[in-house]
């Protein structure tokens, strides 16, 4: 960035994006949508493919695609579902669609079972975006050596410091050790209790950080917010599927994530706002509320899916 300007880095840093095209045609498609579209033959060759990868068979019999009522009577439509079956109907049930699922997804949401689970992960996802981006930006500020509250005439946000830019490599590289941590901790103590773990540790190393510090200490504790944060979203996209049905999984998913990203928006503003006026203690104490809420919200959801069968 000092030398191209930000323009280039955004450009470069795009371009591996375009290496995932070239993947998406190894890429299964869902079986429940490949029957939902008459594909049945298909969607058996893929489920043989992961029955395979997991030293495993498929049941003998046929596979078919019908209708089945919910057991519970959330919803007055029909859910269809994958079958496998020992009869002869195989195919289709042409009075069984998909395509309503979509449009009555929202009203699942309402229902008495997801409701409650609904508004917190609504919480949950909007505090972990805002903390997010917060310590990204409290990497830009507080990694630099100049004083928090500069003299008139400098502009706070033109830092060309090159222990910036490496504060900043450096807190980027702890979101791997956070994906590692989420994937050893969410099948083994479960996905709520790991959440809450990873939203209280975040605030316990963003906490420190509310006073003036030396520059190693402020890296380490960015490091290890980081690490908590990005293990927070990797056990957040784990759980989230496993809350909804199928035939309102993509939609909630959807949904949550989308109005998470409300958080991400007012984060400059608050974060970078408190920052100027020299209210260190105050940007850094809001995330922390807005974390230990977000783990509050999460022992607060009925539902542990650790070991469940998903609907």
């Amino acid at each position: 960035m000092p030398v191209l300007g930000w323009r280039w880095l955004l450009a470069l840093s795009s371009a591996p994006c375009f290496v995932l095209l070239v993947f998406f045609p190894l890429t299964p498609e869902s079986p429940r949508y490949l029957c939902s579209v008459g594909r049945t033959m298909d969607a058996t060759v893929i489920l043989e493919k992961i029955a395979r990868m997991n030293s495993s068979s498929l049941p003998p019999g046929i596979l078919t695609y019908g209708p089945k009522k919910k057991a519970d009577k959330r919803l007055d439509n029909s859910e269809t579902a994958l079958l496998i079956t020992e009869e002869g109907n195989s195919g289709i049930d042409e009075n069984s669609s998909s395509k309503p699922t979509g449009i009555n997804a929202p009203r699942e949401f309402w229902s008495h079972d997801l409701i409650r689970s609904t508004f917190l992960l609504w919480f949950i996802y909007l505090a972990n975006y805002f903390a997010y981006y917060g310590i990204i930006l409290l990497t830009s500020e507080l990694s630099n050596h100049q004083s928090w509250c500069t003299s008139v005439g400098t502009n706070f946000m033109q830092s060309k410091d090159v222990n910036l830019y490496r504060d900043l490599l450096v807190t980027s590289l702890a979101e791997f050790p956070g994906l590692v941590l989420a994937a050893l901790m969410v099948d083994r103590i479960g996905r709520k209790v790991s959440l809450v773990i990873m939203l209280l540790m975040c605030c316990v190393f963003l906490a420190p950080l509310a006073v003036h510090l030396g520059q190693g200490s402020v890296t380490t504790l960015l490091f290890c917010a980081r690490t908590c944060i990005m293990g927070s979203f990797a056990v957040l996209y784990v759980y989230t599927p496993e809350i909804y049905p199928a035939s309102s999984r993509n939609t909630g998913v959807g949904i949550t994530s989308s109005l998470g990203r409300i958080g991400s928006i007012i984060s400059p503003l608050v974060t970078v706002g408190l920052l100027e006026n020299c209210h260190q203690k105050e940007a850094v104490y809001f995330m922390d509320l807005m974390l230990f809420l977000a783990a509050v919200a999460c022992t607060l959801i009925p539902l542990e899916t650790k070991g469940c069968q998903i609907q």
